[in-house]
């Protein structure tokens, strides 16, 4: 009994310590897509464009594709880049 509750709380303690990295790592994958994808097109890369790229995209409400985070879009239009390459970069995010 004594090793089950051991054993137990040792899987806790390591789901709560490896569940932060994984969503970090995910997300800053993401963020350097958008990133990359607005680079790839011709825009200068710098504090703007990274901030706008960190707001991830939202999952449609069916299941059907990504739609873009209002921030990440504002964010890229305020940063001088076109509507269709903004939104398909935050599609990317």
């Amino acid at each position: 009994m004594r090793m089950r509750r051991a054993f137990t709380a040792l899987s806790v303690v390591a789901a709560a310590a490896i569940t932060p990295v994984v969503a970090a790592t995910s997300a800053q994958a993401n963020q350097s897509t958008c990133v990359n994808y607005i680079g790839n097109h011709g825009y200068a890369v710098g504090p703007k464009v990274k901030a706008a790229c960190s707001h991830p995209a939202f999952q449609g409400p069916l299941g059907d594709g990504k739609i873009p985070n209002p921030d990440c879009y504002s964010g890229l239009v305020n940063a001088g880049v076109r509507g269709t390459d903004v939104y398909r970069a935050c599609v990317r995010a």
